[in-house]
């Protein structure tokens, strides 16, 4: 029996500071069995930031599914979880002990650390990212490159291969130090979808060029192999040109639902749960009108896979939320139907493909999630508008920087029709 299953606890820290315990105890896998206390003496402090909107501060401790669902959030899924936890010799289904092992650097500013444990150490040239991938060598599954930050405890959520760099001011990227924050996060072009990375740093860069707060990327290649290099919104540099952490939830998060419901069609939160969040947070218009935003963009992309955990709020160290810039917008509608669906993540309306959304879904989503119908309207259409005026210009810079020309032209075709018919269609 591991020692999980038997029970333990790890130490929480938030922004480089202790803030609470996570434990477990009783059966493995029995979501009754987390907890999660803040600690007295953080309480007691000046303005205690929560770790999440579904775990706000108090001194009676959280437990159940919300707790364990919020942690369980900043691991990695599919394929790539497997081969973390293959390499590790853990239990697929042992969360606890993939959160002990790999947690020391996750999305935003948390840090999980077992207590007593001393902290890994690198000799000299371990931390060189291009050496450590070329002695990777013929290791090219899905999950290879988050495979090689094992060792450093960084987790990363989500279901395609990555892994959290820093990048020097020469180009240069490596590892970073235990406890040294990451600055972007690099992704391998994927083995199942040929071209996603293109596919990510056009949508990316188109959502920029239309006026949106989207995360900055660029197409490099790292071991001779094509990848995409994520700027972290979660990250910001100081005048002294010191990296800090900035706090991140995603909604499946700050809403109390486990990762494996970040689609609507399993349960997950649709489009009006999400807007309520953004209107009961008191965000303000700008995050209401990002909402909206996020949906229409994706709508006219055709990212069916815009799922609950593609949205995400920023928390400082006042406690202060917004936002997050966007991520993840790919323009799926470009890759072949036999690899995946066209049934969009949240649903717009009555819509059952993301190809094929009218005026009355747009109607609908309004009156679901709180807009005024033109107003919806009018900014489905003014960003209809952007995006193709936007998508040849964008494309070309991406080829430019290494994007694959023909695939990119396969793409802008594939957005520009769609986002006429929607247009359209209104």
């Amino acid at each position: 029996m591991s020692a999980t299953a038997m029970g333990g606890h790890l130490e929480v820290e938030l922004f480089d500071r202790p803030v609470g315990e996570l434990a477990i105890a009783g059966p493995l896998h029995s979501p009754e069995d987390w907890t999660f206390g803040y600690r007295a003496d953080y309480l007691g402090s000046n303005t205690p930031v929560a770790l999440s909107v579904s775990l706000p501060t108090g001194d009676t401790p959280h437990a159940g599914a919300v707790v364990r669902n919020w942690f369980c959030n900043l691991l990695p899924e599919g394929t790539v979880r497997e081969a973390i936890a293959t390499r590790l010799r853990i239990a697929d289904r042992d969360d606890f002990a993939l959160l002990a092992a790999i947690g020391g650097e996750c999305a935003g500013a948390v840090s999980l650390r077992v207590p007593g444990a001393a902290p890994a150490r690198l000799q000299d040239g371990e931390t060189d990212l291009e050496t450590l991938l070329y002695l990777q060598g013929d290791d090219v599954g899905e999950g290879a490159w988050a495979l090689v930050g094992t060792p450093l405890r960084l987790s990363l959520a989500g279901a395609q291969d990555k892994i959290a760099v820093i990048a020097e001011p020469d180009g240069r990227l490596r590892l970073p130090h235990p406890g040294e924050p990451s600055t972007h996060i690099l992704k391998p072009d994927s083995r199942r979808f040929r071209g996603l990375r293109d596919l990510e740093a056009l949508g990316l860069a188109l959502a920029r060029a239309v006026g949106l707060d989207a995360a900055h990327a660029v197409p490099v290649e790292v071991a001779g192999r094509p990848a995409l290099l994520i700027e972290r919104y979660d990250r910001r540099t100081d005048t002294d040109g010191r990296t800090r952490r900035l706090h991140q939830e995603d909604f499946c998060q700050a809403l109390g639902y486990p990762g494996e419901l970040k689609y609507q069609i399993q349960g997950g939160p649709d489009l009006a749960t999400c807007s309520q969040l953004i209107r009961r947070l008191a965000l303000g218009p700008g995050a209401v009108q990002g909402l909206l935003d996020w949906v229409a963009f994706n709508a006219l992309i055709g990212n069916a896979d815009a799922h609950a955990k593609n949205l995400a709020l920023l928390c400082d160290r006042d406690g202060r939320r917004r936002l997050a810039p966007f991520y993840d917008l790919v323009p799926t509608l470009v890759l072949p139907e036999s690899l995946i669906e066209r049934t969009p993540a949240l649903r717009i309306g009555q819509a059952a493909r993301i190809d094929r959304i009218d005026g009355d879904d747009w109607l609908a989503f309004a009156g679901e999630a709180g807009y005024a119908p033109r107003y919806v309207l009018n900014r489905v259409a003014a960003l209809a508008d952007a995006t193709l005026e936007q998508l040849e210009d964008t494309a070309h810079r991406l080829v430019e920087q290494g994007g694959d020309e023909a695939r990119l032209r396969r793409a802008i075709n594939a957005i520009a029709g769609n986002a006429r018919k929607l247009r359209d269609a209104l």
